[in-house]
């Protein structure tokens, strides 16, 4: 049965809204695939930016995938009783209640990966495992100078043999995410910042596997670095997020060539109404905190209409304002405008689902699966 909304135009839909062209996000996904491919690496990509189990199958369609990355116990609980496996969750767990619900998760699939920073967790995942009659794999996470989670590199190793040394466990390799590097503007600067972790990593993947130790797997980088990290000849897979849809932290960072980074394409955009025309410079809009994460140092783009010089800032929580130089082109009340977003995990989280477009017209609705998962 044809749903009421098939075929409409995007601008007929109530706002505010989420709006993914599928062919861009399509575009977004080969480019990445080939690229991963082309450098002998898997592609991990990490949900927690479209928290959407429909993406998530896309993204595990292509040929090169490792499965999928998610950040929370409650993420990953989504996903497998979806019937996706291949999970890595990329934070440490360490509670008793998330680690029975982690537990829980490994019941019902072979492929759930956590990872590690902590002796004392180590030996909490291997009891609850053993009592489970569960064998839980393991990955040891790496700070990368950044301090947020991750063992310091000095204590790498040591926590590798020990959770090899328990029945529990199975050690499979290592992670090591520098997403404070990811968002850094200059491409050299971000190469050295990257590769100057990222190769302390794989100085440690290559002693393990010398001293015995079974690693296979070393997961890290992410939008920002993909096209740095695989440069990195230990690195096995790219737990990529943003690139899918895309956001103006990332549109506003430079690429390899030393252009604005237009590699991926901002698929995802949120739409809003004009719902105020009172002041002369301006109007407001009905997008505010609570339609889109919004960050000053990468403020949203007006892709539509383009080419106007209309600026949008943050004007409540729920309003916008859509600022004009000049009077004659000042948008008119109940006029829709078209935004790329600010930063896309958080805004996405806001969301129930996310509408599908081709050329403008409404072709699908996705669910945003895994709104509200932050435990």
């Amino acid at each position: 049965m044809q749903k009421r909304w098939y075929g409409l135009s995007k601008n007929e839909l109530d706002t505010p809204c989420l709006i993914l062209d599928v062919d861009l996000f399509e575009e977004n996904l080969h480019y990445m695939n080939k690229w991963a491919a082309a450098a002998g690496k898997k592609l991990r990509p990490h949900v927690k930016t479209h928290k959407c189990v429909e993406i998530a199958r896309r993204q595990l369609a292509g040929t090169e995938n490792a499965g999928v990355c998610a950040a929370k116990v409650s993420e990953a609980e989504v996903l497998v009783n979806s019937g996706i496996d291949q999970v890595l969750v990329t934070s440490p767990v360490v509670t008793p209640f998330k680690i029975k619900r982690l537990l829980n998760c490994l019941a019902k699939t072979n492929d759930i990966i956590v990872v590690v920073d902590n002796p004392e967790n180590v030996e909490e995942l291997n009891s609850a495992a053993l009592s489970s009659n569960l064998c839980l794999s393991v990955l040891v996470d790496i700070n990368p100078d950044m301090g947020r989670t991750g063992a310091d590199y000095p204590a790498v190793i040591p926590l590798a043999e020990q959770v090899h040394s328990k029945p529990g466990l199975r050690l499979k390799g290592i992670q090591c995410y520098a997403g404070i590097v990811q968002h850094i503007e200059g491409f050299e600067e971000r190469r050295r910042a990257s590769l100057k972790v990222m190769l302390k990593a794989a100085e440690l993947f290559r002693k393990m596997r010398a001293s015995g130790l079974p690693v296979e797997v070393f997961s890290g980088a992410g939008t920002g670095t993909y096209d740095i990290d695989t440069e990195i000849a230990e690195v096995t897979d790219l737990q990529v997020g943003s690139y899918c849809v895309m956001d103006a932290e990332y549109c506003n960072i430079s690429s390899r060539s030393g252009d604005l980074f237009t590699t991926f394409h901002p698929a995802l955009t949120l739409l809003a109404h004009v719902i105020s025309t009172n002041q002369s410079d301006f109007v407001t809009v009905d997008a505010g905190l609570k339609a889109m994460y919004f960050t000053p140092h990468a403020p949203p783009h007006l892709l539509n209409p383009a080419g106007k010089g209309w600026v949008f800032n943050w004007f409540g929580d729920e309003h916008g304002r859509v600022y004009s130089p000049h009077i004659e082109l000042k948008p008119r009340l109940g006029d829709v405008i078209e935004l790329n977003l600010a930063h896309c995990d958080p805004t996405i989280n806001l969301y129930d689902s996310i509408w599908v477009a081709r050329n403008g017209r409404i072709i699908d609705r996705w669910q945003v699966d895994l709104r509200g998962c932050s435990q």
